[in-house]
């Protein structure tokens, strides 16, 4: 694996969001979700969404390999933003690998240089939601090191979104 992890730049933001729909658009696909009946679904993100989480300060990190034309290729993506109510926890969003990439260890990677992210910043707890019938992709965060902490069944959402975080450490 010859990919590297970095920080986004706000002129990457585009980019970003075209990886995001592309990742998201196969969980649309496979849980039926359409702009109608999951407007907020991350497969139909817009760009001033994407624009305000930068400016909130969410940090953004790409997961980058030179393909064969010497250009350099996103093939995983995820932000983290601080919890505002819980001094020592941290929100990790979005994290997404390419779909022809995925099942290849690149999601653990940008899961692991998350964690090491939070820990950095003095961070204890990595949080995040899913959508609890996602069944393979809760069972990877699990057995990754996070551990549920509920669900909640919004009137508004098509599926169940489930939470769990992670202890990352001193």
């Amino acid at each position: 694996m010859n990919a590297k992890l970095r920080r986004i730049e706000k002129n990457e933001l585009p980019l970003c969001l075209d990886f995001i729909h592309l990742c998201f658009s196969t969980v649309a696909e496979k849980f039926g979700f359409t702009q109608e009946n999951a407007p907020g679904h991350n497969a139909f993100m817009p760009l001033e969404k994407l624009e305000n989480f930068w400016n909130w300060g969410f940090l953004m990190y790409g997961l980058f390999e030179e393909n064969q034309n010497g250009e350099k290729e996103l093939l995983g993506y995820f932000s983290l933003s601080k919890d505002p109510e819980k001094k020592d926890t941290y929100v990790l969003h979005n994290l997404c690998v390419k779909p022809q990439m995925r099942k290849q260890g690149y999601g653990k990677k940008l899961l692991d240089f998350a964690k090491d992210q939070v820990r950095e910043l003095g961070g204890k707890i990595l949080f995040l939601d899913f959508i609890d019938e996602y069944k393979e992709l809760k069972e990877w965060y699990f057995k990754n090191g996070f551990e549920p902490k509920g669900t909640v069944k919004y009137e508004h959402l098509p599926f169940t979104v489930g939470f769990a975080e992670c202890f990352v450490g001193e």
